[in-house]
């Protein structure tokens, strides 16, 4: 009586898991974007992860996460090329810190004593296009020298950096093509699959255009 229980249970779980997978929402205009780690380990390098995952979302993107992590040095055309086949995404994009130096110290020789913050950065975002089959890079660069009373948040830098470098970046949270045409989609349409997936549409087919 009790394997038959436990029987019942896990086909019970089985059926639920797999209703919820296949009723999620999709899009039928949504582009995939696949997130690749590097294996760079600092703080900077995990915020620069973070601050990418912001653009793509539903219900333009699907954003994946890749098993994978590169080097700095394995982020080539052929290595993003073959990543985009094997996760079928439109855009590829690694964050990678060039630079990062951050440093406080103090003057002795000053009767007052000040703390100075001496930080230098260069942080980039290589991204692959599989329709333009291209790989580029987008950067933000630079070098602070403040006292500490005023600059003492190393993320205040790099925030600021990769502020310029999503600026840069053509893959917006509303992609540019769907942007200037928003305003002539009259509304948004549920069709359910026979296998009960809900795809929401719209009336008007949007190409993969960057």
């Amino acid at each position: 009586m009790k394997k038959f229980l436990l029987l019942i249970l896990a086909l019970f779980t089985m059926t639920a898991s797999a209703f919820a997978a296949d009723s999620e929402p999709r899009f039928d205009n949504m582009r995939t974007a696949l997130i690749v780690s590097t294996t760079q380990r600092g703080a900077e390098a995990q915020y620069m992860l973070k601050r990418l995952r912001e653009p793509f979302r539903i219900p333009y993107w699907d954003r994946v996460e890749a098993q994978e992590q590169l080097t700095p040095d394995d982020i080539t055309i052929d290595t993003m090329r073959a990543l985009s086949d094997k996760y079928n995404a439109d855009v590829v994009v690694v964050p990678v810190v060039q630079t990062w130096y951050w440093r406080q110290y103090q003057f002795f020789f000053r009767f007052d004593g000040e703390i100075v913050t001496d930080c230098a950065y260069y942080l980039s975002v290589y991204a692959y296009d599989r329709q333009q089959d291209t790989l580029k890079s987008y950067s933000s660069r630079g070098r602070e020298r403040e006292s500490a009373s005023i600059l003492n948040n190393p993320y205040e830098i790099l925030g600021k950096a990769m502020d310029e470098v999503l600026a840069k970046l053509p893959y917006k949270r509303i992609p540019t093509d769907i942007e200037a045409v928003r305003g002539s989609i009259s509304k948004l349409d549920v069709k359910t699959t026979e296998g009960g997936a809900k795809i929401i549409t719209n009336e008007l087919p949007i190409p993969v255009t960057q």
